[in-house]
C-alpha cells in the first residue's frame, strides 16, 4: 500500500468488486488488482515482479520434481535458484546504485519491493527442497503469493505456505464472519495515526538535524534520536497496520509485523517484536542453516553476528547500515552472555537500557553516511552547544507551536503499545474486548486525529514510506 487518495479509492473499487464477483475467480481478480496496483506505482517494478514470479514458479517445477527422486538434484537446484535470487537481489539493490554513470543501470536501480518478494522467492525454493510444501501447480496463485498489493510495498515478508493456502481458500471468505471489519476498521485507522500524525510531522525534523548536526546544540541532537526511533516505528508499524488491516478485509491474514518492541526488556525479545516478518525470515534460513544453538555457545554468538551483518547489508551496502546491523549483533551477543550466567537488570531498567541501545543504533541507519552519523553522535555526547544560538536553532529547525504537541501524540502510541501488551493480542483484537462504547470513542477519536492533525491539519506534508527504499 501507499498513502495518496488513489490508493484509498482503489481499495474501496477492489473490496466492492471482491464480495460481489463469483467466488471461485476472487483470487484472480486480486491478482489482476495487484498488477494493476503496481504498474501504477512503477512500470518497472510490474516487470520485475512478473518475471521473476514466472522464473521463481517453473523453478519450483522442476526443483518439486526431483524433491523425492533424487534429493542430490534437488539441492542442487535449491542452492542455485537461492544464489539466482541472491544475486539479483545484489545487482539490484548495490551494483546499479555503485555506477550512477551507466544509464542501464539507472534504469534498473531497485525496483519497489525487491526485497521482499525476493525474500518470499528465496523461501518458497527452500520450503520445497525441505519437504514442508509442494511446488505450486497454479502459476495465478504462486503469482498472487509473490505480489499481492497490500504487502508488495514492505512487506510483511509472507511465508508460501501460510499465504498459498490463504489464497486457496479465498473462495470460502464471507464478510459477516470473524469481526472481519470491526477488527479490520480500528486496525486500518491506527494505522494512518502512526503515519499522518507521527511519522510524517517528525520526518519534517529529523532529517535536518540527522543532515546538519553541527548546526545544531546536544539537547536538540538528543531530542532529534529520539524523534527518528519514533518515526521510523510509526512509519513502518503504520504501513504495516494499514497492510494487514485491508488484508483482512479481504480475507487473508497476514504476519502482525510489530508488537510493542519499545517496551522490551532486553534486545532479543526487541527483535522477536520489531520487524517480526523479518527476524522470524532471517532466524529460519539464515540462523538455523548455519548451526543455530546447536554447535555450542559460541558458534551460536558467531551466527548471530553473522545474521546481523546480513541484516544490516539487506538494509543497503553503505558502512553505515553494516555499523547499524554490527550494533545490533553486539547488543544480542552481550544479552546471550549476561542470560548464560544469569544476569538480568530490573525489567524497568532493562527496558530503558534497550531502548536508548536501539535508538542510539538509528542514528547510524538514518544519517546520510557514517560521516554524519559519528558528527552527530559526538556533538550529542560533548554537549556541544551548536553553531547557532538555541533560539535560532528552534527557528533554523522550524517548529512550529502547533507541533511541539508531537510528544503528546508519542504518549498515544505509548500507552496503546502497552495496552496490546496487557491484552497480548493485536490492536485490532484488542479493541473487541473492551466495551463497544469505549471502543467507538477511541476509533472516533483516531479519526478526529487523523483530519485534524494529519491529512488536514497545519503544515501537513505526506513522507513517502520510509521501507520502500529497503
Amino acid at each position: 500500500m501507499t498513502f495518496s487518495i488513489e490508493s484509498f479509492v482503489f481499495v474501496g473499487v477492489v473490496f466492492l468488486i471482491f464480495y460481489t464477483i463469483r467466488r471461485r475467480a476472487r483470487a484472480y481478480f486480486l491478482l489482476a488488482a495487484s498488477i494493476a496496483f503496481i504498474a501504477y506505482l512503477d512500470r518497472n517494478s510490474c516487470f520485475w515482479v512478473l518475471a521473476t514470479s514466472v522464473l521463481v514458479y517453473i523453478w519450483g517445477l522442476i526443483e518439486g520434481s526431483f524433491a523425492k527422486k533424487n534429493k542430490t538434484l534437488a539441492r542442487l537446484f535449491m542452492v542455485v535458484g537461492v544464489m539466482s535470487c541472491v544475486f539479483s537481489l545484489f545487482v539490484l539493490k548495490h551494483v546499479a546504485k555503485w555506477n550512477f554513470s551507466d544509464n542501464i543501470f539507472r534504469e534498473l536501480i531497485m525496483p519497489i519491493g525487491f526485497s521482499y518478494y525476493i525474500f518470499q522467492a528465496i523461501a518458497y525454493i527452500v520450503d520445497i527442497y525441505r519437504g514442508k510444501m509442494s511446488a505450486e501447480k497454479n502459476l495465478l496463485f504462486f503469482m498472487l503469493y509473490m505480489c499481492f498489493f497490500p504487502k508488495f510495498v514492505s512487506g510483511p515478508i509472507e511465508s508460501p505456505e501460510k499465504l498459498l493456502s490463504q489464497i486457496k481458500s479465498l473462495h470460502k471468505v464471507y464478510l459477516d464472519e470473524d469481526n472481519r471489519l470491526s477488527i479490520a476498521f480500528p486496525t486500518i485507522l491506527y494505522g494512518f495515526f502512526m503515519k499522518t500524525v507521527v511519522a510524517d510531522r517528525l520526518a519534517m525534523y529529523t532529517p535536518k538535524l540527522l543532515g546538519y548536526p553541527h548546526i545544531y546544540g546536544s539537547q536538540w541532537l538528543f531530542a532529534g534520536m529520539l524523534m527518528y526511533t519514533l518515526q521510523i516505528y510509526c512509519d513502518f508499524a503504520g504501513y504495516s497496520a494499514i497492510a494487514v488491516g485491508v488484508s483482512r478485509v479481504l480475507g487473508i491474514r497476514l504476519t502482525e509485523n510489530f508488537n510493542a518492541p519499545y517496551l522490551s526488556p532486553d534486545i532479543a525479545t526487541f527483535w522477536r517484536r520489531w520487524h517480526i516478518s523479518l527476524s522470524s525470515w532471517l532466524k529460519e534460513y539464515i540462523y538455523i542453516p548455519l548451526g543455530g544453538n546447536r554447535k555450542g555457545f559460541v558458534r551460536k554468538l558467531l551466527n548471530t553476528m553473522i545474521v546481523f551483518l546480513i541484516c544490516g547489508l539487506w538494509h543497503g551496502a553503505g558502512l553505515s547500515f553494516i555499523i547499524w546491523g554490527l550494533l545490533h549483533g553486539i547488543y544480542s551477543v552481550a544479552g546471550a552472555i549476561l542470560s548464560s550466567r544469569n544476569i538480568k537488570p530490573n525489567r524497568i531498567l532493562g527496558t530503558v537500557i534497550t531502548f536508548l541501545c536501539v535508538a542510539f543504533a538509528w542514528i547510524f541507519f538514518g544519517a546520510p553516511s557514517t560521516k554524519f552519523a559519528l558528527s552527530f553522535i559526538t556533538r550529542m555526547l560533548r554537549f556541544s552547544t551548536g553553531e547557532i544560538p538555541l533560539p535560532t536553532q528552534t527557528i533554523e529547525l522550524g517548529v512550529k507551536p502547533f507541533d511541539r504537541n508531537i510528544f503528546v501524540y508519542a504518549f498515544v502510541v505509548f500507552f496503546m503499545d502497552l495496552f496490546m501488551t496487557k491484552m497480548k493480542i493485536p490492536f485490532g483484537e484488542a479493541l473487541q474486548k473492551i466495551p463497544p462504547i469505549v471502543r467507538y470513542l477511541i476509533e472516533y477519536a483516531l479519526i478526529l486525529a487523523i483530519v485534524l492533525l494529519g491529512i488536514y491539519g497545519p503544515g501537513y506534508d505526506a513522507a513517502d514510506y520510509m521501507y520502500m527504499d529497503f
